[in-house]
């Protein structure tokens, strides 16, 4: 059973705003539509995984969507997904990159080919 619900990120939803505010021709506005097809992605990249939690039976587990926790006193970090059953727990980080990657242990990179392209992003793994 879902418990929380996933919601369009606020960030998405700031993007948005500003970009109906701004004019076509502000030299920042490339960025943030840049910006804003990232976190689309990643938020469909998240909403993906819904269609897989369906085939759980309700009773057995809980799903809890964007987790905002405590870390200490003044810090937080952010959970896609928890799945929680009787026997465990499944912290969920959703990612949603297109082309082909490569998890580079030795440099602890993630390298992703795209049109010929090569573009390297922290290891997700470390």
């Amino acid at each position: 059973m879902v418990v929380k619900e996933r919601k369009i990120p606020i960030k998405i939803q700031k993007i948005e705003a500003l970009l109906r505010r701004i004019p076509i021709t502000h030299p920042k506005r490339p960025l943030m539509e840049e910006e804003l097809a990232k976190s689309y992605a990643g938020y469909r990249g998240e909403q993906s995984l819904d269609y897989h939690f369906k085939f759980l039976p309700e009773k057995n587990y809980l799903i809890l969507h964007d987790l905002r926790l405590n870390n200490n006193e003044h810090s937080y970090f952010q959970v896609d997904s928890l799945l929680m059953s009787s026997k465990f727990l499944v912290i969920i980080e959703a990612k949603n990159i297109s082309g082909s990657i490569i998890f580079d242990d030795h440099f602890n990179q993630l390298i992703r080919t795209i049109n010929g392209k090569e573009e390297a992003f922290s290891d997700p793994i470390s």
